[in-house]
């Protein structure tokens, strides 16, 4: 059995398609769609670009991945600090979805560091995946850096109408963050 849900109701349930709306300060408003719902609490993933930035600013490498790049500092210090008060402290990580979150494990993916992430349900439907910033389609930043044999300054992406790329570190490409949400 499938539901659907047509008619708005309060309720302290949520269910992977809910969405709830962000006031970043200094970013804007958005929404964020849950993704996720285990025990640890739920994963939300914005729907749209929250901004532009490279994943490492002044080095065009991969070196360290994800966790020594900019991008994951500047995602800390500068736009978990954005979030309304309130849920920012129900915030145990932020971070940027995987390969695997949001592709799966096809074949392109064996360019990039693995993960074990199992793909989004909602990222299945390729329009999901798109999304825009400033009203002008964009394409947004994956946590996986490209293999060296590949690359030794890429990081995985998701290109402007939804397939899979790769991108320079150095380049200023969409951020669209994930984050856990403690219950």
């Amino acid at each position: 059995m499938k539901v659907a849900r047509k008619v708005q109701f309060k309720t302290n349930e949520i269910c992977v398609g809910d969405q709830i709306t962000v006031r970043l300060s200094g970013f804007g408003k958005f929404t964020a769609t849950a993704q996720r719902v285990a025990d640890k609490g739920i994963l939300f993933l914005f729907d749209e670009v929250i901004a532009r930035h490279p994943m490492n600013e002044t080095n065009n490498t991969n070196e360290g991945g994800f966790d020594k790049s900019d991008m994951r500092r500047w995602l800390r210090e500068t736009v978990l600090p954005a979030f309304p008060e309130k849920l920012r402290t129900r915030i145990r990580e932020i971070t940027l979805p995987t390969y695997g979150e949001i592709f799966g494990h096809d074949d392109f993916y064996e360019n990039f560091e693995p993960d074990d992430d199992e793909q989004f349900e909602l990222m299945k439907r390729r329009g999901n995946r798109v999304c825009d910033f400033e009203d002008d389609w964009c394409w947004w930043w994956l946590r996986n850096a490209t293999k060296r044999s590949v690359s030794s300054a890429g990081f995985a992406d998701v290109s402007s109408l939804g397939p899979a790329g790769s991108d320079i570190a150095s380049h200023s490409g969409g951020v669209r963050p994930e984050f856990w949400l403690v219950k």
